[in-house]
């Protein structure tokens, strides 16, 4: 059997029981938190690397070490388009409350 030192890696094994989901759904949120703090939406956006890396480098940190790394990419992913969905949902709203005064209800 041959080592090879730069695939081997330190993190354990994601344990998925309802203390180690907990422990990641709090990372995830801490991080997302600090996200929301310096106005990023997506942290996929390579453009975004600096700005994250320069603000919030621990806490995404804490949310890789906390999770499974098929969670990390789906909530990443959930992130940006939970944000579009709701940019639709308001500007369907705000249509229709024109529509509303338009048609004098």
């Amino acid at each position: 059997m041959v080592w090879i030192p730069f695939i081997s890696s330190n993190k354990p094994e994601f344990k998925n029981n309802r203390e180690a989901r907990k422990q990641c759904w709090e990372s995830r949120d801490i991080y997302f938190n600090c996200l929301n703090k310096i106005d990023v939406i997506s942290p996929l956006d390579p453009k975004n690397k600096e700005i994250i890396k320069k603000n919030c480098h621990k806490q995404e940190i804490d949310f890789e070490d906390n999770c499974a790394k098929s969670w990390i990419s789906y909530f990443k992913e959930k992130r940006v388009t939970d944000y579009r969905n709701d940019l639709i949902q308001k500007q369907m709203q705000q249509d229709e409350q024109n529509q509303n005064l338009l048609q004098g209800k």
